[in-house]
């Protein structure tokens, strides 16, 4: 009896053996998770329509050659499951992945910020207060707005009339309709009543902060002031909605603009850098052209009067799209903002950027040397290239050039299979970062066109050049300011070449003509 048992105890133990799963049932879950991602891939907008197929093709043969291991291995073969379970894997993987990529796109593009624009409250520190003791002694010091009932309020409504009276209704309603206001007509007379005393507060949108600064005497405008208080004005503007220019279809224009701050974007404020780039995508033909900051255009928001180009940005996006384009003779749709922040993040995103610097120099203010040749920038030194102007042997134009030779190579990475490897880091860098009316459907046509038609670009790009000289303008009246008078010559030029860029003609770089004036000018 007691061999019996022992015997019935090993057939036990045979009948017990660790049990495998089946190649066949892991081919199978690869099977309906590689159909799973041949449709997500099928659905996304970016991609042409051949690499579906192409893609189609792939998955059959890599099912085939795993079905075939599957069929022919024994439940024991290791090999044939671990191959089935990396295909599963990384099928499922990808149709997760795909999906995200595309939101964090579409979100990217059609998230609607930057519409606010933000009206500080100034008074003078306590240690300028303290130095100037004789025009403010015995005067009262309004440390934040809850104690700013007695206080004068000094405003110029005529120069940025909208943003002072929702100021100003905004301070009625804190005070009970009781406060007191003196009006002035101009920046610069509003900021001497308050460096003088005669006000208490300054109501001044920050966008024009950076004027003042800019006006001789108002240098240390800063640092002498301080922001006790501040509202936020969410503006209703059309140029907000999104273009509706097929980007694939026809040619177009894009506005590029910069500002020289960190942070914030706002669609109000001064563009320091102003590009416009007109794109054929049938011929694909790339023209990009740099008009200087200070260049004496006519501002339509002040009925033509004129103005530095930058200041057109003071009444919105759409003021600088309609007085560039009227200027150009051209129609600018669509528009791009950053600012310094942003455009660091985008070098950095792309792992920096390769340049030609046509001659050697070191930074003004940063002492980073720049060799003549090939070079590679890093986010700090691409910022610190494009904002050099003092020692560079043309100033405010090199600068201008030095703007124009990295928009360059950044649309050859951009368009170059290497993106890829940045893309993530380059959608992280650019969340928040920039303002435009592009669509995210445009970016994935343009995309999608990229791919199909694996587009080599034909880029040039101009600089209009011009005479310095010391004018009136509109948004600072009684007070001349140093602009540049483009060549008229030179601005006929380029808006040809934009017209050939939309005629469909092949472009060739060239030489700007030497800068003159027609006499009619």
């Amino acid at each position: 009896m007691a061999e019996e048992r022992k015997t019935v105890k090993k057939v036990k133990k045979k009948v017990k053996q660790k049990r495998h799963v089946n190649p066949m049932f892991l081919w199978l879950l690869a099977f309906f998770a590689c159909v799973l991602f041949f449709l997500t891939f099928w659905n996304m907008p970016m991609f042409p329509r051949k690499w579906s197929w192409y893609v189609l093709v792939v998955l059959l043969l890599l099912l085939g050659i795993t079905g075939i291991i599957s069929y022919q291995a024994s439940s024991r073969n290791v090999f044939a499951r671990i191959l089935n379970v990396i295909l599963c894997v990384c099928m499922l993987t990808a149709s997760a992945l795909l999906p995200y990529y595309k939101d964090k796109v579409t979100q990217l593009f059609n998230t609607v910020v930057g519409n606010r624009v933000r009206i500080n409250l100034y008074v003078m520190t306590d240690e300028y207060r303290e130095e100037h003791s004789d025009i403010f002694a015995g005067k009262d010091t309004f440390s934040s707005l809850e104690v700013c009932y007695d206080a004068v309020f000094i405003t110029s409504l005529s120069i940025d009339s909208e943003n002072q009276q929702y100021a100003v209704s905004k301070l009625q309603s804190e005070f009970s309709n009781s406060i007191s206001t003196i009006d002035r007509t101009s920046l610069t007379a509003a900021a001497d009543s308050l460096y003088s005393g005669e006000g208490d507060v300054l109501v001044l949108s920050a966008a024009y902060a950076s004027l003042i600064e800019d006006t001789e005497g108002y240098e240390n405008f800063s640092h002498e002031t301080k922001v006790i208080g501040s509202f936020v004005r969410v503006i209703e503007n059309s140029v907000m909605s999104k273009s509706n220019v097929k980007l694939t279809k026809k040619p177009f224009m894009v506005f590029f603009g910069g500002n020289d701050q960190e942070g914030e974007i706002s669609l109000v404020g001064r563009t320091d850098v102003d590009m416009v780039v007109a794109v054929n995508p049938n011929t694909h033909q790339i023209a990009i052209i740099n008009l200087p900051r200070d260049s004496y255009v006519p501002n339509p928001g002040y009925k033509g009067k004129y103005d530095k180009l930058t200041h057109l940005g003071l009444l919105g996006i759409g003021n600088t799209l309609e007085g560039l384009g009227n200027y150009l003779d051209q129609k600018i749709d669509n528009y791009v903002l950053i600012n310094f922040t942003t455009y660091m993040n985008i070098i950095d995103a792309l792992g920096g950027v390769d340049v030609y610097n046509p001659y050697e120099f070191t930074s003004y203010w940063d002492n980073v040397y720049y060799a003549k040749g090939l070079i590679h920038l890093e986010p700090y030194e691409a910022l610190t290239y494009v904002r050099e102007r003092y020692n560079l042997p043309d100033g405010d134009f090199g600068r201008n050039m030095h703007q124009q030779i990295v928009m360059k190579a950044l649309i050859e990475k951009v368009t170059s299979p290497e993106v890829i490897v940045h893309f993530n880091s380059l959608l992280n860098g650019l969340q928040d970062a920039f303002l435009t009316n592009v669509s995210s459907e445009s970016i994935y046509a343009l995309a999608q066109k990229q791919l199909d038609e694996n587009i080599s670009w034909n880029i040039v790009n101009y600089h209009v050049l011009g005479e310095t000289d010391m004018k009136e303008c509109a948004t600072m009246p009684g007070q001349k300011l140093s602009v540049v008078i483009p060549y008229t010559n030179q601005v006929k030029y380029v808006s040809e070449v934009i017209n050939q860029v939309f005629n469909g003609d092949i472009l060739k770089q060239e030489e700007l003509p030497e800068g003159s004036y027609d006499t009619e000018d």
